[in-house]
Order: structure tokens, then C-alpha cells, then sequence
């Protein structure tokens, strides 16, 4: 699977505002963020895949709370499409891709 490039970026701005989505974008940006996590962490992964423990795996938690995001506060999405970013960003990070620039003019 090829992530994306501007998902973190994408992510990070419908958290701070700057994007308005529908709900099926939403959904579709967090399905997004899931699976880029579990292609990082199994390409981290130095055998087998990464444990799923659902408690605290967050692309099982994003696969979820997609599920239900026409119940969800606004400000509940934007903190878990944060927590997303953050993953991508340090999964990113432990692997050496360069990171994405977060400013508006990089479109």
C-alpha cells in the first residue's frame, strides 16, 4: 500500500478548522489513517504483524469510531483525527520518511 502524501497535512487541518468534510469524508479520511498506521507499524514490525490489542490500537479505534460518526461531537472527531496525525507522524518518524510540511501554502 502506498500512503498517501498530505494525509497527515489533511488530517491536521480538519482538526484546526481549515477543511470542512461531509461525514462520508470524514469517514473515509480516518479509514485512510487506519490503514496507513497498520502498513507503517507491519513495515516496522521486525517479524510477524504488530499485536492488535483493541484497547489501545489506534487504527482499530479509528476503524470504530468511523462507524459511528454521525453520533459523534464535532470536537471528538477533530481530537481523534489529532491522535491520528500523531501516529502517522512519530510511525513516520521511527521508519525515517521525511515528514510533511503542515503549512497551507504547500498545496
Amino acid at each position: 500500500m502506498r500512503v498517501r502524501n498530505g494525509l497527515n497535512r489533511d488530517l491536521v487541518k480538519f482538526a484546526n478548522g481549515a477543511l470542512t468534510l461531509s461525514t462520508d469524508l470524514q469517514k473515509s479520511l480516518l479509514d485512510e489513517a487506519a490503514e496507513a498506521i497498520r502498513c507503517y507499524r507491519a513495515l516496522i514490525a521486525l517479524s510477524g504483524t504488530p499485536a492488535n490489542d483493541q484497547q489501545t490500537d489506534i487504527a482499530y479505534q479509528l476503524d470504530n469510531y468511523g462507524d459511528g460518526l454521525d453520533f459523534r461531537y464535532e470536537e471528538e472527531t477533530k481530537a481523534m483525527m489529532l491522535e491520528a496525525a500523531d501516529a502517522l507522524r512519530i510511525l513516520r518518524l521511527m521508519m525515517g520518511i521525511k515528514q510533511e510540511i503542515l503549512e497551507e501554502n504547500d498545496e
